[in-house]
């Protein structure tokens, strides 16, 4: 129970911390964000959310070649009713020029405007409010203009803290009378009331939108005052069209820092009208939520922030709290693109940027609590391994460094005892794997790898299950089901006994072995897995079955050779005058030869079995040579043809020479005792990757498939030879296999009854 009391404090200070962080940006969100930072990411988004101009608005602007022509502002009223009287076809003009006094230097000119403006029908002439909120006074065109307008609309900028224009208002109540923004009179004047009215509902409690500008300066289609008061725009392009006159000379007019003219000295007023006039015919409206959206928006990401800090690991939850970065952005930029809404992402930016520190800092100081802990607990139950000092535990103030050492010189301590229990292992001897209580490998020795290597296997990896080991080692099932119950904790344990399982048996090379199973117990007294141990005693076994071999040899193969040179003996006291002195001799001496014969095979088998081999390199090809010649006279005297398949490779080894010499030599000796006369034998050499192959086939009787196995065993004699007498001891062809194994390589036989014999001597090249 005391072990999940930390766990349980630092999942409830994750989620303290997660209700903090939330709750924190929550409330960023509730009150619009960080302002400054929020206005700039605003800008940034409003610059990438373009759109194309709309084609029916068209500025006629009074630029620096128009006050070159006409002479400086102001110009004479009487300019603008020209103006006015080339504009009939347009669908509204807004004319975006304060005429608040009247002329009082050609005073006929206000009447020439009037009347142009009566004439024209459908312009709309702009008022001043003394403010946006709350105001109080009106400044309106003169009474005949006013009176002659199709409409009024007040164009007054609204202004942000830091002089940029992001918003408009659009209506205003002044005195009881309601007023209403330039461009939604010029669409009631357009017929398009419908649209203005559309805008209007759009907007906030007190009749403002965010201004979704359509592009940056001058995007809006623009042509110059004097061209047009010259006619050299032709009719047909100005019918239909919203038509806004300003000022857009240098010096002259308003111009005003916008979202989409930071990089040029701002945009004019007359642009900023025609940009609302764009979005009311469009429908668009940049809003800003309700306070409550805006909140959940905010603390939402540093929600999920949280539960990927909770959940993940530090390099992964790092990437998350950075794709959450970018995907708040992102996220802002398609509500606004596409929604129509701005959400002010600083409050969810802030608190996923706050995440990461606070909850590492957090995990830190758990981490740092449970190592604490750990420490003095491995101070109590683990001893020092031979001269190491104890570690002391940190503190609850020292510093992250102190208990990083700390830490190091336990881990040390943990080596230490590891080394020191794997290199007793690996001094083992015997082959020892460790199985955890599933049955699955955890640990091999050195010698266990190299029993693997012996019997061909890839040594175990680790965490393979026992199951696969047994089935490529034990051959016997029932032995296999034995050892598995004992590696899954479920054999009987014989009383008084430490193993689980205690047997003898052989493998799939046909090596004997003891297998020991000994269970592994925690401090609590269940079962954690085994230890067993692989004792090859094929040695021992292989003396035992060799001594018995031998006696029976001595006591009968080289005992019944005496017995029969005695019966001779005294056959020839009992004979002696009956004149078969010469047979009786001849037969003793053969006796006697094959007895030397016996002994001699025993002698040299036993050696090549034990003795040092001083391996240097010799050609192969050269021992199959002097092996041939040496026995081609008695090949020739029996009518046997003794070839060599020329020509022969250099075919290099390591070995002792006359231990190969003597393998070859009874080969070819066995291969000419059992052919018939009149046949013929070849040697040859070949190459295979990494080998050569010495082969001597021969036309004799063969070998049936059932005395194959045990041909090569020692004293096993197999078939008789062509000159009637039954072959020897059984001890050249055991002298071969053991000669070919000791250099690394291997004897193999190719036979068919009455086709002939192939042995190969199969050595590693040098």
């Amino acid at each position: 129970m005391a072990a999940a009391d930390p766990q349980d404090r630092t999942s409830r200070s994750g989620l303290w911390l997660t209700l903090a962080l939330a709750l924190l940006a929550a409330v960023l969100g509730w009150f619009n964000g960080l302002g400054r930072v929020d206005q700039i990411l605003y800008d940034r988004a409003v610059s990438v959310t373009g759109r194309g101009a709309d084609p029916d608005i068209l500025i006629v602007a009074i630029d620096d070649a128009s006050i070159d022509a006409l002479g400086r502002w102001p110009w004479r009223r009487a300019v603008h009713a020209a103006l006015l009287d080339r504009l009939h076809g347009a669908r509204a003009v807004g004319l975006d020029l304060i005429f608040g006094e009247a002329d009082g230097v050609y005073s006929d000119d206000d009447r020439f405007l009037a009347d142009s403006i009566r004439r024209n029908g459908r312009t709309v002439l702009p008022v001043v409010l003394n403010r946006l909120d709350h105001p109080s006074a009106v400044n309106a065109p003169i009474a005949p203009l006013a009176q002659a307008a199709a409409g009024l609309g007040f164009i007054n900028a609204r202004i942000d803290s830091d002089g940029v224009v992001r918003a408009a208002t659009l209506a205003a109540h002044v005195n009881g009378r309601r007023w209403q923004h330039l461009a939604l009179s010029m669409l009631e004047v357009g017929g398009q009331a419908q649209q203005a009215q559309r805008l209007l509902r759009r907007a906030a409690p007190d009749g403002s939108i965010l201004i979704p500008y359509a592009g940056p300066t001058a995007h809006v289609r623009t042509v110059s005052y004097l061209s047009v008061l010259r006619g050299d725009i032709p009719p047909d392009e100005l019918r239909g069209k919203y038509v806004l006159v300003g000022a857009w000379a240098t010096g002259l007019g308003d111009a005003y820092p916008t979202p989409v003219s930071h990089d040029v000295s701002g945009m004019s007023g007359v642009e900023i009208i025609a940009n609302l006039l764009h979005a009311a015919r469009e429908d668009i409206a940049y809003v800003q939520p309700p306070a409550w959206w805006s909140a959940l928006f905010s603390a939402l990401p540093v929600m999920l922030a949280c539960l990927a800090l909770w959940r993940l690991s530090p390099k992964r939850a790092l990437l998350v709290c950075v794709g959450l970065l970018a995907g708040i952005l992102l996220a802002a930029l398609l509500f606004l693109a596409y929604g129509r809404f701005w959400f002010a992402p600083s409050a969810a930016l802030l608190g996923v940027a706050l995440c990461y520190p606070l909850w590492s800092w957090r995990s830190q100081e758990a981490a740092l609590r449970y190592m604490d802990n750990e420490l003095r607990r491995l101070q109590r139950e683990y001893p020092p391994v031979m001269n190491e000092a104890r570690a002391q535990a940190a503190g609850p103030s020292a510093s992250l460094e102190s208990r990083v050492g700390e830490l190091r010189r336990a881990l040390a301590r943990v080596r230490n005892l590891r080394r020191f229990l794997a290199d007793g292992l690996d001094g083992m001897p015997d082959a020892t794997l460790v199985f955890d209580q599933d049955g699955r490998m955890q640990f091999r020795n050195r010698a266990a790898v190299m029993y693997f290597q012996r019997l061909g296997m890839r040594p175990p990896r680790v965490g393979r299950p026992a199951i696969h080991l047994l089935e490529k080692t034990i051959s016997d099932p029932a032995t296999r089901q034995r050892v598995a119950e004992a590696l899954s904790g479920q054999g009987p344990a014989a009383a008084g006994s430490p193993w689980s399982a205690d047997l003898e048996l052989r493998d799939h090379a046909g090596r004997d072995l003891i297998l020991k199973c000994a269970p592994i117990h925690t401090a609590e007294g269940n079962f954690a897995g085994t230890v067993a141990t692989l004792t090859d005693i094929s040695r021992i076994r292989q003396a035992e079955r060799q001594r018995e071999e031998t006696l029976r040899f001595i006591s009968h193969d080289m005992r019944a050779p005496q017995s029969s040179i005695l019966a001779l003996v005294e056959m020839k006291q009992e004979g002696a005058a009956q004149g078969d002195h010469g047979a009786t001799l001849d037969r003793i001496a053969m006796l006697a030869r094959r007895t030397l014969h016996l002994v001699d095979d025993f002698v040299h088998l036993t050696r090549a079995e034990s003795m040092v081999i001083s391996a240097v390199e010799l050609d192969l090809a050269s021992l199959l040579q002097d092996a041939a010649d040496e026995f081609w006279a008695s090949a020739q005297k029996r009518g046997i043809a003794l070839e060599l398949r020329l020509p022969l490779p250099a075919a290099y080894v390591r070995g002792d020479q006359t231990l190969l010499m003597r393998a070859l030599c009874n080969l070819i000796d066995n291969a000419i005792k059992y052919s018939p006369a009149q046949t013929r034998i070849e040697c040859g050499i070949d190459e295979e990757p990494g080998f050569w192959r010495a082969a001597i086939r021969d036309q004799g009787q063969g070998i049936a498939a059932e005395d194959l196995a045990r041909l090569f065993e020692p004293f096993s004699r197999v078939g008789v030879d062509t000159r009637g007498d039954v072959g020897g001891a059984g001890l050249g062809l055991a002298f071969v296999r053991t000669v070919a194994e000791r250099h690394g390589g291997s004897v193999e036989v190719s036979s068919e009854p009455g086709a002939g014999s192939v042995f190969t001597l199969r050595l590693p090249m040098a």
